[in-house]
């Protein structure tokens, strides 16, 4: 009997797993390694976390340098962990999920540095497993803290990007390619109408309102809507739909007459013949451009 083919699926698990992207920008790695080290000096410097102040009694250094040179151990490790092996394959390959065993590996590293300085400079410590394991404890209790809040500012700054994209896409009261239908919303973004942009005729405004004149198979169907004329005019695309008058939006593929009378100059649409649309003098040289009046 043939043994089940385990690992194959859980390679496949692991490869669909994503990768972890935080860090993958210069920037972020150079704000990590600057924020960790200041937010560490002023934590010990400030708090003196763990009487650590006592421990250096009688010592020839000031606390002050003694944990600036702490802070630069751990500049030196994420230095080395975050720019010299970035382009390690390891590093290159690690997802969300495994990215926790390289924190871990930075912190030991810290924590032996840390320890290896220690005993180098002061005549009370002594390079011993206790002291490892003791400057380790102290470390995962100060390290993490500034490094997981570097890595949510970055999350939160790369979703808020994400959501004002789709915030921008959402901002569209009407969305239109030439192919594509034209989606028609409300002043509170609710789609109120679908249309081909060869099936709207003519958009009037009324107050609060506009109204949507387009055709339905042969016959001409009209929509009130409530939004306004000027924020429809900035979503149609102005080689076909065109203001002739400040309440008059009209498809000027679909203009049958442009006519000149007693009382100015006015247009007549497809299926409208009853509704003729008055054209303003500011918006009369674009349809003098289109077309020629009739005498």
């Amino acid at each position: 009997m043939k043994s089940i083919p385990t690992l194959p699926l859980v390679s496949k698990y692991v490869a669909e797993q994503p990768r972890f992207t935080l860090l993958d920008s210069v920037t972020n790695r150079m704000i990590l390694v600057v924020f960790c080290s200041i937010f560490s000096f002023l934590f010990m410097y400030i708090f003196l976390p763990f009487n650590i102040n006592i421990w250096y009694e009688g010592q020839h250094l000031a606390l002050m340098p003694l944990f600036l040179i702490f802070t630069l151990c751990g500049v030196a490790v994420l230095c080395i962990t975050q720019f010299a092996l970035a382009g390690w394959k390891v590093r290159r390959k690690l997802t969300n999920a495994t990215y926790g065993g390289w924190f871990l590996g930075e912190v030991l590293l810290v924590s032996l540095l840390v320890t290896i300085v220690n005993v180098s400079i002061t005549d009370t410590f002594f390079f011993t497993w206790t002291e490892f394991i003791n400057t380790l404890r102290y470390t995962s209790l100060i390290f993490p803290l500034p490094y997981c809040i570097a890595l949510l500012w970055f999350f939160t700054r790369e979703k808020i990007a994400q959501l004002k994209s789709l915030e921008k896409d959402k901002d569209q009261v009407v969305v239109k390619t030439e192919e594509n239908c034209i989606l028609i919303r409300d002043e509170h973004d609710k789609p109120v109408l679908t249309l081909h942009p060869g099936k709207l005729l003519l958009v009037k405004a009324e107050d609060n309102y506009v109204q949507v004149y387009y055709l339905s198979g042969n016959q001409v169907c009209k929509e009130l809507v409530r939004t306004s004329l000027k924020k429809l005019e900035g979503y149609l695309s102005p080689r076909h739909f065109v203001r002739a008058h400040r309440s008059y939006l009209v498809n000027i593929t679909k203009v049958v007459l442009f006519k000149k009378n007693t009382k100015g100059h006015y247009l007549e649409l497809e299926g409208l013949h009853d509704l003729p649309v008055p054209v303003s003098a500011t918006c009369l040289p674009v349809f003098q451009e289109r077309f020629t009046p009739a005498a």
